[in-house]
């Protein structure tokens, strides 16, 4: 581990040395600590950052169990292993794709944002929160994405939810019918804003947060109710293997509300 930066209000980038394998944003991680690891299993995170040369990787973190918290209290030099990169990216064939975030949410996005800066893009960034505290990691975006915010609060940025932000955007032509949003977060955000997507013409794409117990598609235990013709009549899906990166229309869930 090289260092473990505070980005406030509870999260962390853990930053370890590569190399890092060539990663597309939206594929993920399984982390643990190379000693004293006091869970059974391993814990999947999305690559928040990379070096271009690889070098270098970090890992977006917020501590909510004994797993997170044995990663959080790493000190620099100590071992990290990592299996990875794993699962499904989200479509590289969207020219201008919307991305909307909430907490931890944020990870997959800045290597997004920094892969389509190279090449002289600029990505939009919606990103909600409870308050301007939890709008850990949003300074990283500077200078390679235009980021709109919104806090529950009004303490930064747009008063209300995400969605209410979307609608506004939309109101604005900032954001379009018939673009493409990538949306990942907490469920309850990720279903409203797939809602909101349904109702205004937005094709839409879930990065899930299903927990994952080994990442590779042995076990079975993250497993989500699918549709269409990606998953060839089967109704079940292992979100390390076909995911975590969904079209809505693919989730049954969604489609039933």
């Amino acid at each position: 581990m090289r260092q473990l930066r505070d980005l406030g209000g509870g999260s962390f980038a853990l930053e370890v040395e590569g190399p890092i394998p060539a990663t597309l944003p939206g594929q993920f991680f399984m982390l643990r600590t190379e000693r004293r690891w006091p869970v059974q299993l391993p814990r999947p995170f999305s690559l928040y950052d990379c070096a271009d040369d690889g070098s270098w990787g970090s890992f977006l973190l917020k501590v909510v169990g004994e797993g997170t918290r044995a990663l959080c209290d790493l000190r620099p030099g100590e071992g990290v292993v990592l299996n990875g990169p794993l699962g499904q990216p989200f479509p590289a064939d969207v020219d201008d794709p919307v991305c909307i975030a909430g907490g931890v949410g944020l990870a997959p996005f800045l290597l997004l944002a920094r892969q389509r800066a190279r090449a002289g893009e600029r990505t939009r960034l919606l990103f909600g929160g409870r308050n301007r505290a939890a709008l850990a990691g949003i300074d990283d975006f500077e200078g390679v994405a235009e980021v709109f915010a919104s806090t529950d609060d009004g303490s930064h940025g747009h008063h209300g939810l995400v969605t209410s932000l979307l609608d506004d955007l939309l109101a604005r032509s900032v954001v379009k019918p018939g673009e493409t949003v990538f949306c990942c977060g907490p469920d309850p955000m990720m279903h409203a804003v797939a809602k909101v997507c349904e109702q205004r013409g937005l094709r839409c794409f879930l990065s899930l947060e299903t927990y994952m117990a080994c990442g590779y598609g042995v076990c079975n235990g993250c497993t989500v109710e699918v549709q269409g013709p990606r998953f060839k009549g089967w109704p079940y899906s292992r979100t390390c293997m076909e995911g975590p990166v969904y079209e809505t229309c693919e989730l049954t869930e969604l489609q039933r509300h």
